[in-house]
This record gives structure tokens, C-alpha cells and sequence, in this order.
């Protein structure tokens, strides 16, 4: 008897609180099911919200989904999204907005399949859907409201594992979702070169070409944005340190032996997935360019052994455009690949006032690890 009166009030107390049609939570999706009919979300309850209740899920470029309480408990509930309309904004950790609506109404002909006028003013009776077979409990309707302690037990493994079964009972891999808070980005390159050399030693050396297929290696920070209504969401900038060492050989029997250590700043911009997304391949075009010293040795090689050293210190600058993808973990563990057109030219002066120049250029093989934090 007192269990009764104790869920009677407890149900009273709900539908006091219950939000109105039109109220709005702002609100983070915790997990989505591989199908994305499925979502858990960090509000109950607590806030509101009850076991029927049918919401727009929305940001500011417009509504993204539609879906209805199935199962709550005080601060989560679970959701069955019926209309997607944004498939790419419905993944873990990305906050969104919800208003509450009046239930859709349902039929059984097909010809009044579901649509969604989603970014107009709704009226009743504007919106219709087509029954699946499956009935939920609506605001005002005879049921009792699903707390923390009357779930089932199935129910209360489905609220704290959604991410391993969708509603249905079938296991689901990890879905794509956001590191809203990892903004900051540490990577390592390795550097598989093909490149060519050109070099002008002026009227007393002449010139030469040579290739110069080496490896060499670079490490950086890379800076991300955390807001998904903006351009920036988009874009990151980057700063990094190169170092590289090469050598070129002439026809004429002189070899020049470079030491290489650069500095340079760049940005990129993501496609196919939002640059702060994990799971999910994230396409990515870029430029980056700066400056660095060079320290070259000339070598005036006889039929065996070397006869003159000579060593000069002088500059460099440099320009690369480049295309890829990346992938993270949820951890922040993440991997590139990339492709560049690389493009530096170095300068040597000479005490006596001549100089001579070096423009090394040709595609490289960038492969690297990061980690986010």
C-alpha cells in the first residue's frame, strides 16, 4: 500500500514538473547506436523530461532530428529518433538543443508518410507518420513514468551500456563522436622524400641538378576550435621544427652535404568529418611555410679520395601545400597520412661577396602519430 502511494506521488510529482511544449534544454548526446535511432542523452528526469515526451533536436543552423522519451531515469534518457534530418551533427559528446513538441500523429496509410517542415512554425495536425509497430506512452496517458528504481534490469543495462547494444539488442561498434574539450594537438612526422635539387654557384661554379631521396623528421602542435557553428570548426593552425639532411652529387665530381633545421607555421582544413571528430576518417588540406638555417659542405672529390672540404653556413625558406586524412581514438590517440609538394630555396654568401643557391623541391610521403589533450 505504501509502495503505491509512494509511485502515485512520485507520478503526480512528475507530470508538476514535466516541461511544457515549446520549453528548450540544452543538451549533450553521451551515446549514439550504430543505426542512430537510438541515442542517450544527460537529461531525466530531473529536468523534466518523462518517459513520451517528443522533442526537436536542433542548433542554430536548424533542426537536426526528431525523437521521443522511451526510457528515463533522473539525469539520462533514452531516445527513439523517428526522423533524422542532419545524420552528421547526431554523434557522441556534440551538444545540442531540444524543444519539447507535440506528439506526431500517426497512421496507417502510407500514402501520408512521415514529413517534417522542420524549420517553419508547427501547427497541430501538420505532421504525420507512419506506425512501426512499436507504441510509446504519451504525455497525459494512463502508465506509470519509468524512475531509477522501477527500470527493469534490462533497462538499467541498456541505460549504462548503450554503447555495446542499440534498442533492439543488437551490438553496435563505437560510434563516430567529438573531443569537445581535446584542443590541443601533439604530432611526429616521418618524411619519405623524393626530391630533386638545383644548384647555382654563380659565374666561378657553375650549376648542377641532383636527386635527393632521403628521410627525415619533424615534430609539432596543432590548434583546433571547439565551435561547431563556426568557419574555425572547420580549420586549425599548426607550428612545427624540421629537421633534414641531404646530399646532391654533380656530373663534375663536387658533392654537396646538407644539414637542414627549419621552423615554420601552417593551417589545415578538414572535410568529410569536423576536425575534432574520433572514429570517423577526417580529410584535410593545408599550406605551411617558414624559415631555417642550412650548413652545407662542399666536397671536390678525386678518382678516390677526397681532396677539399669546404663547409658554409647560410638560409633558407620554404613553402608546402598538402592533402590527407587523420583518425583518432576516443583516447586522443590518433595517426596521419599525407602527401606535399615541397618547395625550399637556400642562399650561401660568400666573404668575398659572390654567393650561390640551392632550390630543393618534389613530393614527400608524411607519415605520422599524435595524441589530443
Amino acid at each position: 500500500m505504501k509502495l503505491n502511494i509512494f509511485l502515485s506521488f512520485f507520478l503526480f510529482l512528475s507530470h508538476v514538473y514535466a516541461l511544457e511544449i515549446d520549453e528548450k534544454l540544452t543538451t549533450r548526446f553521451l551515446k549514439v547506436s550504430r543505426t542512430k535511432k537510438t541515442v542517450l542523452i544527460n537529461r531525466g528526469l530531473e529536468d523534466g523530461l518523462v518517459v513520451g515526451d517528443h522533442a526537436k533536436f536542433f542548433l542554430t543552423t536548424g533542426v537536426i532530428a526528431r525523437g521521443v522519451v522511451v526510457k528515463a531515469s533522473p539525469t539520462r534518457s533514452i531516445w527513439s529518433i523517428y526522423r533524422i534530418i542532419t545524420d552528421d551533427r547526431i554523434i557522441p559528446d556534440s551538444v545540442v538543443n531540444i524543444k519539447i513538441t507535440k506528439p506526431i500523429q500517426t497512421t496507417t496509410d502510407p500514402t501520408r508518410s512521415l514529413y517534417d517542415n522542420s524549420n517553419a512554425t508547427m501547427t497541430a495536425g501538420t505532421e504525420v507518420m507512419t506506425t512501426r509497430g512499436d507504441t510509446y506512452a504519451r504525455r497525459g496517458s494512463p502508465g506509470v513514468v519509468q524512475t531509477e528504481d522501477n527500470l527493469t534490469k534490462d533497462d538499467r543495462q541498456e541505460l549504462e551500456a548503450l554503447g555495446t547494444t542499440d534498442m533492439a539488442g543488437f551490438p553496435v561498434a563505437e560510434a563516430p563522436g567529438m573531443h569537445p574539450d581535446r584542443t590541443l594537438e601533439a604530432f611526429g612526422l616521418i618524411h619519405f622524400n623524393s626530391l630533386s635539387s638545383s644548384v647555382d654557384e654563380g659565374d666561378s661554379g657553375g650549376s648542377y641538378v641532383g636527386e635527393d631521396a632521403n628521410v627525415d623528421f619533424s615534430i609539432g602542435l596543432e590548434k583546433y576550435f571547439n565551435n561547431p557553428q563556426s568557419f574555425l570548426s572547420r580549420v586549425s593552425f599548426f607550428a612545427f621544427l624540421h629537421n633534414s639532411s641531404n646530399s646532391v652529387t654533380s656530373a663534375q665530381g663536387r658533392k654537396l652535404s646538407s644539414s637542414v633545421l627549419e621552423y615554420g607555421v601552417g593551417a589545415h582544413f578538414h572535410y568529410m568529418a569536423p576536425a575534432l571528430s574520433y572514429n570517423r576518417l577526417i580529410g584535410f588540406a593545408g599550406v605551411s611555410l617558414g624559415v631555417g638555417s642550412v650548413s652545407d659542405t662542399r666536397e671536390e672529390l678525386g678518382s678516390t679520395t677526397t681532396l677539399e672540404n669546404e663547409t658554409i653556413d647560410g638560409s633558407s625558406s620554404f613553402l608546402s601545400l598538402a592533402t590527407g586524412v587523420k583518425y583518432y581514438t576516443r583516447g586522443g590517440f590518433g595517426a596521419r597520412a599525407m602527401i606535399d609538394f615541397y618547395r625550399r630555396s637556400e642562399s650561401y654568401p660568400f666573404e668575398e661577396g659572390d654567393s650561390f643557391t640551392k632550390v630543393v623541391s618534389g613530393p614527400r610521403l608524411l607519415l605520422g602519430l599524435s595524441y589530443r589533450f
